[in-house]
């Protein structure tokens, strides 16, 4: 436990840095230190064996793409050419959380004011489940940040190869096109249309936690999703998850109203993206697994609104900064160790430490 408090404590010094020094190369360092973290762990995260396993059943090029394993051919491709050239999966899990940290280090230095108070955010909200557990879904979710500038430039050629790239890492990725359609069909969200849209998710909830209306319409492959207790135990209503993501939607809106239209333009479209991930939680009953899956899509824009919302509260910038970091281990303790995560990663085991 005391290794995960250390590194959140060094991420807060790297982004002091970062604003004192008026430096953003500073985040590299931060993206590094987290690139490190998760690429040289050993047995620790969600799906470890899992994704080693993998690996390891990899003979041929034909399992790749012939469906034998449970995995996208995009991700099971890259396998396939580590382990053909030569090196472990121990090497691979380096690559891949290099390959991920960098996309994202890099779309936050050039989107950011300050990049490294956004990679505290995202340490305290996504890195300890997704980039040391659910590593496919990460990069999916790192490489959509890219689709969104191409929302707001009306471009859906370039918006579609994006997501396409993304889904070869996870396949929920392809439901990220609802966030381009969705922004085409509200200009702007209203009180009524945000009312309007909560009452049709908490409908749908209600319908989905009854399969036997669309069963027959689920692939063979995916009926265990909707049907496995393992995956039909979630919250719904009372996930504490969906309440934090409305009330960060509902300041953000209210926040809005206070910015220059520019601003406004580009965290309006934000904010509408944002609110997707609780229309779907909301939307999929107690479904957790599909909710959690599809609806992280859309709540990885939380690392891009927070922050900013946090660190212009007000007009005194320290209080601004004790804020964030605070609100910062708030959700760090919350989801990593009063939610119980942390019984996946303690102790922190390395590479190094193999016998």
């Amino acid at each position: 436990m005391a290794l995960y408090v250390l590194v959140f404590i060094i991420l807060i010094f790297l982004a002091l840095v970062e604003v004192l020094k008026r430096n953003t190369r500073v985040s590299f360092l931060t993206g590094s230190l987290l690139a490190l973290m998760a690429g040289f762990r050993f047995s620790t995260g969600y799906d470890f064996e899992s994704y080693k396993k993998f690996y390891e059943s990899l003979d041929n090029i034909n399992d790749v793409f012939n469906g034998t394993i449970d995995a996208e051919s995009g991700y099971l491709l890259i396998n396939f050419l580590f382990k053909s050239i030569g090196f472990n999966f121990y090497f691979f899990i380096l690559f891949f959380s290099v390959l991920s940290m960098s996309l994202l280090s890099y779309f936050l230095y050039t989107h950011t004011k300050f990049p490294s108070m956004f990679l505290l955010y995202y340490y305290s909200r996504f890195f300890l489940v997704r980039d040391m557990g659910q590593i496919r879904s990460s990069l999916a979710c790192i490489i959509l940040l890219y689709a969104i500038p191409y929302i707001e430039k009306k471009k859906p050629i370039h918006f579609l190869i994006i997501v396409l790239t993304a889904s070869l890492f996870h396949i929920s990725a392809l439901f990220f096109i609802i966030a381009y359609l969705f922004n085409g069909l509200f200009k702007k969200l209203s009180i009524q249309n945000i009312l309007v849209l909560l009452s049709i998710a908490i409908m749908l909830g209600i319908i989905i936690q009854n399969p036997q209306l669309y069963l027959w319409a689920v692939p063979g492959r995916y009926i265990s999703y909707f049907t496995n207790p393992n995956y039909t135990n979630g919250k719904w209503i009372l996930n504490p998850i969906l309440w934090m993501q409305l009330a960060i939607f509902a300041g953000g809106i209210l926040c809005l109203r206070s910015k220059d239209r520019d601003e406004q333009k580009k965290y309006s479209l934000l904010l509408k993206i944002y609110f997707l991930a609780s229309l779907i939680l909301l939307a999929a009953g107690d479904l957790g697994t599909v909710g959690g899956r599809i609806s992280t899509l859309f709540a990885t824009l939380e690392v891009l609104i927070v922050p900013h919302l946090i660190l212009n509260l007000t007009r005194n910038k320290l209080l601004n900064l004790i804020l964030f970091f605070g609100f910062s281990f708030i959700i760090f303790f919350l989801i990593f160790i009063v939610g119980g995560t942390y019984t996946q990663y303690i102790p922190y085991q390395t590479v190094f430490w193999i016998k």
